[in-house]
């Protein structure tokens, strides 16, 4: 297959996966797969790796090399994995260790790269691959939610306030998803809210700027667990295509979840709802780079939420 052919099949493949018609995706996935039989055969993978297909019963090494948001939103398949497995041995980054200590299938933990196994007794795969791996459609997503477990306890603030969490910047993969925190101005107009910044990075120095105010401080060094214990104790979260939504949903909160136009195959396409996600509300650009009508939308979601979840306080 040369590279032009190779590139069409990419293009079929996410024409499908973006319509919703996975089955169809995974047969583009099982022709790229032969096309680039040499990167199965790679340094980089040292044991066979899993297509789906029967396994005797044998160990399962699942590696997290992607995003953080992309390992949270796919160890949801662990259970599924771990039915077909002796044992299930997840590698990720430090940081998503403790959070997926309790996890439904997990027999194992350790840092990326770090797993000493002999090659014979495991077969493994990259996270991602998992949706591909079990042949996944829409009617089958795993979506058990919530799938992360966490201690967290409603914040002490008044019933009149709606708690809702901000995030307004993701990593550097692509800052089309991002946005600015002055983009979300409008947002310091509503009234029985109090916002949380849930952001981490270089975008926590537009907060000095903004007319938000926030109720929490900043704080650098506020780890998974810790962000997540927060997430829990609001009433939800608004967030773009990042790690902070993909935490939200996996912990059952709501979420709107701010999209570029050309978002990525797993919001799919013309849709508000995720069956990802169930606890998620889309809300989309219709042009690229331009936020206005989504934050516009935004608004009058938060003003029903406010009527909503305040009134019985209110009548009380």
């Amino acid at each position: 297959m040369n590279a032009s052919e190779e590139i069409e099949l990419a293009r079929q493949w996410l024409d499908a996966a973006l319509a919703g018609d996975f089955t169809s995706a995974w047969t583009s996935s099982d022709q790229l797969r032969v096309a680039r039989i040499d990167y199965s055969e790679s340094e980089r993978w040292c044991r066979p790796l899993w297509d789906g297909s029967p396994i005797d019963n044998r160990n399962v090494l699942i590696r997290c090399w992607r995003g953080l948001g992309d390992a949270i939103h796919f160890i949801r398949y662990a259970p599924l994995v771990r039915s077909r497995a002796r044992s299930l041995l997840v590698e990720a980054p430090m940081a998503l260790i403790p959070l997926f200590r309790n996890v439904q299938g997990i027999d194992g933990l350790v840092e990326l790269d770090q797993a000493e196994l002999e090659a014979d007794d495991y077969v493994e795969m990259e996270i991602t691959e998992l949706p591909y791996v079990f042949r996944t459609t829409l009617e089958t997503i795993p979506c058990r939610i919530p799938y992360l477990e966490i201690p967290g306890h409603p914040l002490q603030t008044e019933k009149s306030q709606l708690t809702v969490g901000l995030c307004w910047c993701g990593g550097s993969y692509d800052l089309r998803r991002a946005m600015h925190l002055s983009d979300l101005e409008p947002l310091s107009e509503l009234s029985r809210t109090s916002f949380f910044q849930l952001q981490r990075g270089a975008a926590l120095k537009e907060i000095s700027k903004a007319s938000f105010r926030f109720q929490n401080p900043i704080d650098c060094s506020m780890d998974l667990c810790s962000t997540a214990a927060l997430i829990k104790s609001l009433d939800l979260i608004v967030s773009v295509d990042t790690m902070v939504a993909h935490l939200a949903g996996a912990l059952g909160k709501k979420v709107y979840l701010l999209l570029q136009a050309d978002s990525d195959w797993r919001w799919l396409r013309d849709r508000e709802d995720s069956p990802w996600y169930p606890t998620m509300h889309l809300l989309r650009q219709s042009q690229g780079g331009d936020w206005s009508p989504v934050v516009a939308n935004l608004v009058e979601n938060l003003k029903k939420d406010c009527e909503s979840w305040l009134k019985p306080a209110a009548a009380t």
